[in-house]
């Protein structure tokens, strides 16, 4: 409600006719209203933005210099993070030019082979190769100290300033943050590390890739010499045997005398014609699996083409080498003692094994193999030996042609193999195949990817923003005060008479504001932003002008406030709780009714903490007290000796003093009907300061003496649920509440509309 100084009809206030107690909505309770009652609904208080602002800045501030200093500090004491990647192509191989090779090594570019090549990688002996390697080629670097943030690092953390130091701990990020992941649908394996130094990232991958390709061009190499070697050396050994069995059978012709040109085959020989190439085939094939298996004995299993196309033992891999990570991840956290750790070392231990016994049952199948082999042709050879004895029966000699002539082919038929097997080996290994390509080398990165000054400040400030809009909520949601003008009237069927402004200045620091408002014990003084004056009355007169309109404004409409014809001759301020400012309401109420030539007279009615001799600088030699205990009758008293006057014309107090025990019998006095009664002769209007309502009995004892009740109301301080206790309070005493006044309300558009009305008024 707005209160108008001029009394116009503006003033006039509607009220819901009531007669219990009112329910507030939004307390949440659920009420029963007897039939008759009319139930008042609360009006909900507009969000004053300004006021949350004035009210958090100082906080806002902080936080947000709070937030942005640890996002500076984040940036600075954190090392700056490069991230450098590299690209590995897998090339497909033509399997033609692999023939004849016995290493069984696989270069298509499957998943599976791809997979296996980033195993490899990642693996723990490769990066430490890498990291040698880069270690004998790279000279240690300087930090960098590029920038602000760079040189305020070097200052802060000397010991980062160390070359040699620098140069070990990007190394040991590097290799601690580097990974290797496939593209998808292509033959690209993608490597990536972080480092402290562009230049040791960058070179780290360069080492890992250039490593990589070596080993496995070294690797292939090796297997293809190994395999030549083996080949040469049966080569050697069958042309020597196949010379040795030419020269025999050439003998034995000679000797013989060529007996056995022309002679006629028969069945016996034709059977042992066909088991003689039998034989062949078998010692072909049996020589073959001997060589896969005397190659499994001299040459690693990795490198055997049986375990690189396993894939079996390709899942195992797989499976240990990321039960392997999971272990070193646990490791930093726990010892190795703990059941986590302890289990993924069953784990492993169990996959572990399970790939060695699948290692050695290939072996065991390549060895089964040869052994077969071997059985076979044994068996073949017995026949052969057989058949030839049956055929030889007759024909000794001929026998021993036969035997020496198929002596002489089955070697022939063997070297001519093994000469093949030499002739593609050789092809093989000369041709030079490197199936991993490095596509572009990595190159240091121009800045690093973390930390990022301008997203850590601003991420700090915007944290310091949210928590102090969070605050500010919190705040607001747990504030169950009131604050604006119209929410009391629309909690209680009173009239709103009055607004007070806020008095403390608005030039004053905003911190003491803040503390005072917080701490509850702001004082409502008139005129305290000026120095101290000599009299109330100059206060008054110093006060700003929408100040002491504000009170004349709230006079006017108490003025108007009638019930019946009956005039509101003597009035009894009160408030909820302490501080509230109703002292300072009858004080500056009884100035501005002193100014209408009415004879005012001010009670102080407090007999704990008396206030009103103070303000008026008043001595209190004769009070309150004494007139109740006094034995003179009170119609016989003058003016002067009812209360003392003021310097302000038309302007009395009684001033009051602290009591001890005889409190009950001063409120309960049979004098106090009676001298509320002479001084209703004496004075025009009569207002009655007495403690809070809800502290103390006093303002309900001395009540029933007057014609009607205020309550004043401060903004900010008094709650909702105080200020209803109140309004219940008075209303079941059956005493009338004339209004209701709001004390202290801070709104900077409420002043600013009073100077500038003061300012034209004075022009």
């Amino acid at each position: 409600m707005e209160i108008l100084p001029s009394g116009g009809e503006q003033d006039r206030v509607q009220v819901t006719p009531y007669r219990g107690y009112p329910a507030l909505r939004e307390f949440g309770a659920r009420e029963e209203f007897p039939i008759g009652e009319s139930r008042i609904e609360p009006v909900g208080t507009p969000l004053d933005i300004k006021r949350i602002i004035r009210k958090n800045w100082i906080l806002l501030g902080v936080l947000l210099v709070l937030g942005s200093s640890a996002g500076f500090v984040s940036v600075v004491f954190s090392s700056p993070m490069y991230k450098a990647s590299l690209m590995l192509e897998v090339q497909e191989i033509n399997p033609e030019l692999l023939k004849g090779s016995l290493g069984g090594a696989s270069y298509e570019a499957t998943d599976v082979n791809i997979q296996t090549q980033i195993n490899i990688l990642r693996g723990g002996p490769f990066l430490q190769r890498g990291a040698e390697r880069l270690e004998s080629e790279t000279v240690p670097l300087a930090p960098p100290g590029r920038g602000v943030f760079g040189r305020l690092r070097q200052k802060l953390r000397p010991e980062t300033s160390n070359p040699v130091e620098n140069t070990k701990r990007a190394l040991s990020v590097s290799m601690a943050t580097f990974d290797a992941r496939p593209v998808n649908h292509t033959r690209l394996i993608e490597l990536t590390c972080e480092s402290i130094s562009p230049e040791i990232a960058a070179q780290f991958l360069n080492a890992m890739a250039a490593e990589f390709v070596d080993d496995t061009s070294r690797n292939r190499m090796q297997s293809s010499q190994k395999t030549s070697e083996w080949l040469s050396s049966q080569v050697e050994e069958t042309k020597s045997k196949l010379t040795s069995a030419e020269e025999r059978l050439q003998k034995f012709v000679q000797s013989s005398g060529n007996m056995f040109v022309g002679q006629e085959t028969t069945l016996d020989d034709t059977k042992l014609a066909e088991l003689k190439g039998q034989l062949a085939r078998i010692e072909a094939d049996r020589i073959a699996k001997q060589s896969r298996y005397e190659l499994t004995l001299n040459s690693p299993a990795e490198s055997l083409g049986e375990i690189l196309d396993n894939l079996v033992l390709r899942g195992y891999e797989q499976q240990i080498n990321q039960l392997s990570r999971e272990k070193a991840a646990l490791e930093i956290t726990y010892t190795p003692k703990h059941e986590k750790v302890q289990k993924l070392e069953a784990q492993l231990e169990l996959l572990q094994k399970t790939y060695q016994t699948e290692v050695a049952s290939v072996k065991n199948r390549i060895k089964s193999d040869y052994e077969s082999a071997l059985r076979q042709e044994k068996l073949l050879s017995g026949a052969y030996a057989t058949q030839s004895q049956r055929v030889g029966a007759e024909a000794a000699k001929a026998a021993e042609y036969n035997s020496l002539k198929r002596e002489v082919e089955t070697s022939r038929q063997m070297y001519q193999s093994l000469l093949m097997q030499e002739n593609q080996a050789g092809m093989s290994s000369s041709v030079p195949i490197t199936p991993i390509r490095i596509v572009e080398p990595s190159s240091p990165p121009a800045a690093p990817y973390k930390p990022r000054p301008l997203v850590n400040l601003s991420f700090g400030a915007m944290l310091g923003f949210a928590l102090t809009v969070a605050i500010a909520f919190v705040r607001e949601r747990m504030d169950r005060s009131i604050r604006s003008p119209g929410t009391i009237q629309s909690m209680l069927a009173a009239p709103e008479l009055g607004v007070i402004p806020n008095l403390e200045p608005r030039t004053s620091n905003a911190l003491t504001r803040w503390i005072a408002s917080r701490a509850g014990n702001q004082r409502l003084t008139l005129g305290a932003t000026v120095a101290e004056p000599r009299s109330e009355l100059e206060k008054w007169q110093n006060a700003p002008a929408f100040l002491t309109e504000s009170f004349r404004g709230t006079l006017a409409s108490l003025l108007r406030t009638r019930q019946g014809a009956k005039e509101h001759k003597v009035i009894l301020v009160t408030s909820p709780g302490a501080g509230e400012g109703k002292t300072t309401i009858v004080q500056n109420l009884g100035i501005a009714l002193a100014e209408t030539g009415r004879k005012v007279l001010l009670i102080d009615g407090d007999f704990r903490r008396p206030h009103l001799h103070k303000r008026f600088g008043l001595p209190n030699n004769w009070t309150f007290s004494d007139v109740l205990t006094d034995k003179t009758p009170v119609f016989e008293y003058q003016r002067d000796r009812l209360a003392i006057k003021t310097a302000i014309p038309d302007l009395w107090v009684l001033p009051n003093r602290p009591v001890g025990e005889n409190l009950g019998k001063l409120l309960y006095s049979p004098r106090l009907g009676a001298f509320i009664d002479a001084c209703r002769n004496q004075f025009d209007t009569i207002l009655v300061d007495v403690p809070p309502v809800l502290y103390f009995a006093d303002a309900r004892v001395l009540a029933p003496a007057t014609d009607g009740v205020v309550l004043v109301i401060r903004s900010g301080v008094t709650n909702r649920d105080s200020a209803m206790r109140a309004y219940q309070q008075i209303q079941s005493d059956g005493l009338t509440l004339l209004g209701t006044v709001l004390t202290a309300y801070d709104s900077a558009g409420y002043n600013k509309h009073y100077y500038e009305y003061a300012a034209d008024a004075a022009e």
